[in-house]
């Protein structure tokens, strides 16, 4: 729970009431309450992930100040320290406040194709939006966080540390991953053209429980969860909503059986995010996009899977074999959705 001295500092009373939220993979998320009909977000910042909290903060403020002068998104406001810092440390804990917008709720799924558009047309914008802003001023907050290259290379060496036994369990999920390596040579290529491939401020983390919708109308009031956000290639954001959308099943399912590919919301997460961001990317870019899924998708079997050859110390997990399932869920999204792209070869959208 929250330690008495995160209220004295943020100077909220003691006798608040507090709600855990279990939505997260990575930090410890509070709703607290003061009974004064207000509401904030407290936060445990997972420092062993984000290894610079006060950069996040910095970021953040950055953003919102910036899409506050484009009369853009309403970001939730960062509640300072009694002295006027963005963070605070408790012991060896690093705890942050915000603005907690009530009557408002993030989905875990997108219900129909439609919202899926809004979605995808959402995060288009925040890029979008994020064009002019200093690049300067948004610190790199997980190096390599999106890096293909990166990301297999770490898969093999944790083959070299992980137990023969985690190894068995995971063969099958292993010799998939050496089966799609082609698309750490597609992302190299992509990191080489680095003028037809710009960086470009994304979100990193685009999936419809990172939207924050008005309960009042389902209307989009802003994107949230902003701690990855940070310069990326163009394949991160659009790819992270194929990943999360397009299969009726979560990452989370382990009755991969079930999972289907649903192709409307393929197509309305593209049109939905070229209406926001397709005038900002470059022609190369765009002949590209629809790689976007396959190598997010593949990156993140990757990260589960090489997670589980460590022994699962990234990703919280409630069960011990859950980022063995995970992995093999993502895997058989990639499998399915090649599968799709080979029926529509004439179909430039499911090109890969």
């Amino acid at each position: 729970m929250i330690e008495k001295e995160v209220f004295k500092d943020f100077d909220l009373p003691l006798e608040c009431e507090v709600i855990a939220l279990n939505t997260g993979l990575i930090n410890n998320s509070f709703v607290v309450k003061d009974g004064l009909n207000k509401a904030f977000l407290i936060q445990k910042i997972n420092h062993q992930i984000f290894s610079k909290p006060i950069d996040i903060q910095k970021n953040y403020l950055s953003i919102s100040n910036h899409l506050k002068e484009k009369n853009s998104f309403h970001l939730p406001e960062i509640i300072l320290t009694n002295d006027n810092k963005l963070i605070t440390k408790i012991q060896d804990d690093y705890w942050r406040c915000m603005e907690f917008i009530q009557h408002s709720f993030s989905p875990l799924i997108a219900n129909n194709s439609a919202e899926a558009f809004t979605v995808a047309q959402c995060f288009g914008k925040y890029s979008a939006d994020l064009l002019d802003i200093d690049i300067s001023k948004i610190k790199i907050i997980l190096p390599g966080f999106h890096d293909l290259n990166l990301r297999f290379q770490q898969f093999r060496s944790s083959l070299q540390t992980a137990t023969e036994s985690r190894k068995s369990i995971v063969k099958e999920e292993i010799r998939l991953a050496f089966v799609y390596e082609s698309y750490v040579d597609l992302f190299n290529y992509i990191v080489t053209e680095n003028k037809q491939f710009p960086l470009h401020i994304l979100h990193q983390d685009c999936k419809i429980a990172n939207i924050l919708f008005s309960d009042i109308d389902n209307s989009i009031i802003c994107p949230i969860d902003l701690d990855t956000t940070q310069p990326g290639l163009f394949f991160s954001d659009l790819g992270d909503m194929i990943r999360s959308m397009v299969p009726n099943i979560s990452e989370n399912e382990i009755h991969i059986e079930n999972m289907e590919i649903r192709e409307d919301f393929l197509l309305a997460i593209k049109d939905g995010y070229l209406d926001a961001m397709g005038k900002a990317l470059t022609k190369a870019e765009l002949a590209f996009l629809d790689k976007s899924g396959p190598i997010i998708i593949y990156m993140q079997a990757l990260r589960f899977l090489t997670d589980f050859l460590n022994g699962d110390i990234y990703y919280r997990t409630n069960y011990e074999m859950q980022n063995r399932d995970r992995a093999k869920n993502q895997f058989h999204l990639l499998q399915l959705l090649n599968k799709v792209v080979e029926s529509k070869v004439s179909n430039p959208l499911f090109s890969v």
